[in-house]
């Protein structure tokens, strides 16, 4: 299975919430509130790796969201959100889908998906919501964990 995966609400953008999400065959959206990304954002201050935050905190997101379908897909395409930082968020999700999954046959590239992607209908659909409690929330911990096991590894 193939899954096309957009963003809507910019990660550094901490005043407003973040959602990411998939509809093909099947569909997933979380969303990450501004005051988990806030946390998030702190936990890479004090570890004095700043620049980091936006590409790990969406590759670690992506990472959660595929939870549920990741043994069944083949090929995951990111909408190109990060100009410059493709590559490493795309490597990054790797290391994480096997950390956490002990998966190593997928492809991961980045592309421009459109806004007629379904991926794309759905995040921003659920980004403009404004009753968002039926929503899978990802928090600050669960980011930070994913991130956190990768950093000591040394990899980033």
């Amino acid at each position: 299975m193939k899954i096309e995966i957009d963003q809507s609400g910019k990660i550094e953008k901490t005043s407003k919430p973040t959602v990411v999400g998939f509809s093909n065959s099947e569909q997933g959206v979380v969303i990450i509130l501004s005051r988990e990304k806030k946390i998030v954002q702190k936990f890479f201050r004090q570890s004095k790796k700043p620049r980091l935050f936006m590409a790990l905190t969406f590759a670690a997101a992506v990472c959660i969201l595929l939870k549920s379908v990741i043994r069944k897909c083949h090929q995951v395409v990111l909408d190109k959100e990060y100009s410059g930082f493709e590559k490493f968020i795309n490597r990054k999700l790797s290391e994480f889908i096997f950390e956490n999954y002990k998966v190593s046959d997928i492809r991961i590239s980045t592309m421009q998906i459109g806004k007629k992607s379904r991926a794309h209908i759905l995040s921003y659909k659920t980004y403009k919501l404004k009753d968002k409690r039926a929503i899978r929330k990802i928090y600050a911990k669960e980011i930070i964990k994913i991130i956190e096991r990768n950093l000591k590894s040394g990899s980033t």
